[in-house]
């Protein structure tokens, strides 16, 4: 609207007598600009706040409590899975228990193979008739026990050292380190690291009720934030819910945001433009060319014949300042966009440029 002010301020130099009227009198036309509306696309669409959220995050904390020797990243930081994060004491109190249950491993393989070997000459012997079946059986449950032996042997090692690697923090997946709690020389008591996927990013937004019968998955989603003025984010509504909240009267939708630019970070706010619906190959005029009848519904004037002709409309969907018209007008007809409100139907009108 601020652009159209100077020019009706020439209006009034040409007209002095009839500027701020509902209609020009006189002889000669009145002067106005006119659009010529074009086959074009309308998408209406909800414009929602929003917080982004990882779609994946871990808070890492040790399995057992140590001291913290050394903290290998910052918040920040891009890791990958398995990189080591925070190195604890508690590796150093355990090694004593692994070299135990390694120990323990080697004589239970021995003596499994011993009794493997006991088997195989029981079952020469029985063949040639030297040995009772009863001396065979005994032999058969000494290699079934010692198998087992090697197998408990191993679960205590496994078990000894996985307490030794405790110690040894490390990124469970790939992402950002978002937070980072461990101080070199605390004691572990609590969460050392979080870390988020910086992959994709999600958001739960809330719409208003009316607009839930437009709502499905896979529409386009833009966020934007003011950390990265003029810089768009496209994703898309992956759920909603069904139901509408009896307290608030919103819709829950869930949208998602790949970032391959690495970005966006979990916690970062700005708003998710939602596309609800699009008209293809269709009149779209700015509402600052139209009028609004007392009844609501909108009129728009045009040049017909070198006259002022106005028409009531059938509008459909709305974007910010931009209206579609169904019934009315059509592609090629002369819409007055300027001196609109100064004119009656039937007025005579001349076009001048902008």
């Amino acid at each position: 609207m601020r652009c159209r002010w100077p020019y009706l301020m020439a209006l009034c130099l040409l007209l002095p007598a009839s500027c701020g009227r509902e209609e020009v009198s006189g002889d000669g036309p009145v002067p106005v600009t006119v659009i010529v509306p074009e086959p074009s696309v309308i998408t209406s669409t909800v414009v929602l706040p929003c917080r982004l959220e990882a779609s994946s995050e871990a808070v890492v904390t040790p399995l057992n409590p140590g001291r913290i020797v050394e903290v290998y990243v910052n918040e920040g930081d891009t890791v990958e899975a398995g990189d080591l994060l925070v190195e604890l004491s508690s590796d150093q109190q355990y090694s004593g228990a692994v070299a135990a249950s390694a120990a323990r491993l080697e004589a239970a393989r021995a003596m499994a193979e011993n009794r493997a070997a006991d088997l195989r000459r029981a079952e020469r012997l029985r063949a040639d008739g030297a040995v009772s079946d009863a001396e065979y059986e005994m032999a058969v449950a000494a290699r079934a026990s010692a198998d087992a032996s090697v197998r408990q042997a191993w679960a205590w090692y496994e078990n000894a050292r996985s307490m030794s690697e405790s110690g040894r923090i490390t990124a469970p997946f790939g992402g950002t380190v978002a937070r980072v709690w461990a101080g070199e020389g605390d004691v572990s008591s609590g969460p050392l690291v979080s870390i988020t996927d910086s992959g994709t990013m999600t958001s739960e937004v809330l719409v208003a009720e009316r607009h839930l019968a437009l709502l499905s998955e896979g529409l386009p989603v833009v966020f934007s934030t003011s950390h990265y003025s003029g810089v768009l984010f496209s994703g898309e509504v992956t759920s909603y819910s069904s139901s509408v909240d009896p307290v608030s009267g919103l819709v829950s939708v869930r949208v998602q945001l790949p970032d391959t630019s690495g970005m966006l970070r979990s916690g970062m706010t700005g708003t998710a433009t939602l596309a609800l619906e699009t008209s293809e190959d269709t009149v779209v005029l700015p509402m600052g060319s139209l009028l609004r009848g007392d009844d609501g519904s909108w009129m728009a004037v045009l040049k017909e014949r070198g006259e002022a002709s106005a028409v009531v409309l059938e509008t459909g969907l709305m974007s910010g300042s931009h209206i579609e018209v169904t019934e009315g007008v059509q592609p090629g007809d002369s819409v007055i966009d300027m001196g609109h409100h100064l004119v009656t139907d039937g007025m005579p009108v001349s076009v001048v440029s902008r």
